[in-house]
């Protein structure tokens, strides 16, 4: 193990004043700084990939740095194996952070990739998805060990928040992985990194937002996919679906009933873009309310009848639509949207998240039991998340005018059909971009992904590159990062991105996924399988 403790202090405070300045920074003037990029680059190390080598490299961050061991790995992959170094690091007290380096063509260019969930010691492993694309990479158990559904290191002791570990875990592990990578990319190629870029969904599209927030200069360009930027409020949702149906329905629903409710939401609203597709292409335009449905909702319907729908059952469903409120029915979070698969928030067990976050980042009691909630008590909890886990996890400041400013580019994008994190959520805070940071088309574009569930899947054209699938055919791989590099470096903004549905193995469909507001639009022409026959427009 090798520690690098000199100047760390004196680092620190120097990359402080830096962000204070930086992120004191106006929307206005400046322009991009960020120089072009040639094609085609191809470096090859100066360092071993020993300890006696690249391990003696020394790091400095906010805290003592330690490389623990550095290793030889490849991607494994049959047609494209790729050779890479793999060093690992701890910066004190214990965020573990792992660097991929590859020991052949590197192509210049350095890549974090993102998290899932609350992370841990369980997802941290080579950055293989970077280093067979080329680039030098990096992950992190953003400061924690154990399983990623696990949120018990919020909590030091009962009623005792652990503030180290939820501030790495928010936002400086991540911060560490730009501070750690870079330094290593610097030693071992003996220059620094083009671009460095930010990839991740979920968790990961959260992260890279508030590099974008928080550390402006770290990244010069991020991808964010189902951005959990509303971490506090979506995760109260995430249990209301179990309140409402114990409320109205006296439990959960059975897997039929809701899938028959989904199928008659989506008949319902499906042709409403003008193509029948299956596919809802705007949910929040569909008012499908199963309680006014008398096809499938009656009084003699029984619990254990999958080809209907009890009066209280159906109520419950339209609550779970409908979003979480109040007692006065005032909004306080949107819901999945109609069309979505229910089956995770409103299965017959609760989704444990919301369960990890109230027991050990809201009240500090792991014996805190979800069944004391009703209607009544529900917005209570929900400001009680709001008010304890908001002001460390929340990432949904709009004012990212300071990322911009230096040259900053960002790509969000988002399923309609997302079960687990609420579409309208990432709606809202695009628009408060918009409406926050001038000439917000310079620099930000959000794609609305009509089918999809979160981060991938679905009823709808769900791949574009977002993430590694060898089973996915070329034609189909329209590459939605491919294009924020090309935005980055050569300064081509995107338009339309196209997105493909595989099956077995083949394209069967093509759909173009439009900036938002823009949607795509059935020309009156051609197969609707093509994306040739759609045009993005105004809503």
């Amino acid at each position: 193990m090798k520690t690098n403790q000199n100047s760390w202090k004196a680092r620190a405070g120097i990359a402080g004043l830096a962000a204070v300045a930086l992120g004191g920074c106006g929307s206005g003037g400046g322009g991009d700084i960020l120089p072009p990029v040639g094609d085609n680059i191809s470096i090859q190390p100066t360092r071993a990939c020993t300890m006696q080598g690249i391990g003696s490299a020394l790091l400095t961050a906010d805290a003592p740095v330690s490389i623990l061991e550095v290793t030889t790995g490849t991607t494994g992959t049959a047609t494209s194996d790729k050779p890479y170094c793999l060093v690992k690091v701890k910066v004190d007290p214990q965020v573990n952070i792992w660097v991929s380096l590859p020991t052949t063509s590197w192509n210049g260019r350095f890549r974090a990739e993102g998290n899932g969930v609350y992370a841990g010691s369980s997802q941290l492993a080579p950055a293989v998805d970077s280093v067979r694309q080329g680039f030098a990479g990096a992950t992190t158990d953003t400061g924690h060990t154990g399983f990623f559904l696990s949120g018990a290191f919020g909590m030091e002791s009962p009623g005792k928040p652990n503030t180290q570990l939820q501030n790495d875990f928010a936002h400086r592990s991540e911060h560490l992985m730009a501070v750690v990578g870079k330094q290593l990319v610097k030693a071992f190629y003996a220059q620094d990194p083009v671009r460095s870029y930010w990839y991740g969904c979920s968790t990961g599209g959260r992260q890279g937002l508030m590099m974008a927030q928080r550390y402006p200069a770290d990244y010069d360009a991020i991808l964010a996919g189902a951005p959990a930027i509303h971490w506090d409020r979506f995760q109260a949702y995430q249990i209301w679906p179990q309140v409402v149906m114990q409320a109205d329905a006296a439990g959960p629903l059975s897997t039929a009933k809701r899938e028959l409710a989904t199928q008659r939401a989506v008949a319902a609203c499906d042709a409403a873009d003008g193509v029948a597709d299956g596919v809802i292409r705007d949910p929040r335009s569909c008012t499908y309310d199963p309680t006014k449905d008398s096809q499938i909702t009656r009084a003699d319907c029984s619990s254990a009848d999958g080809t209907c729908l009890a009066p209280g059952e159906a109520t419950a469903l339209q609550k779970i639509w409908g979003g979480a409120r109040n007692t006065a029915g005032q909004l306080l979070w949107p819901g999945v949207e109609r069309g979505a698969d229910l089956n995770a928030l409103a299965g017959a067990e609760p989704f444990p998240i919301p369960i990890e976050q109230a027991r050990y980042w809201v009240y500090f009691d792991p014996t805190w039991d979800w069944r004391t909630l009703n209607l009544a008590n529900y917005e209570a909890f929900f400001s009680k998340n709001a008010e304890m886990v908001g002001p460390v996890m929340a990432t949904d400041n709009p004012d990212i005018s300071a990322f911009k400013q230096r040259g900053g580019k960002l790509i969000m994008y988002h399923g309609w059909n997302d079960n687990l994190i609420m579409p309208q959520g990432t709606v809202r805070y695009y628009e408060r971009v918009q409406q926050t940071v001038g000439a917000s088309e310079d620099f930000s574009r959000l794609y609305m992904v009509p089918g999809m569930n979160h981060c991938s899947g679905g009823s709808g054209p769900s791949e574009f590159g977002q993430r590694a699938s060898g089973a996915v055919p070329m034609e189909a791989k329209t590459d939605i990062f491919r294009a924020l590099m090309a935005w980055s470096e050569k300064g081509a903004a995107p338009a339309d991105i196209t997105a493909s549905k595989i099956v077995n193995g083949a394209v069967a469909q093509t759909r173009p996924l439009c900036p938002h507001p823009q949607v795509a639009k059935y020309k009156g022409a051609g197969s609707t399988d093509d994306a040739a026959n759609f045009t993005c427009s105004a809503p």
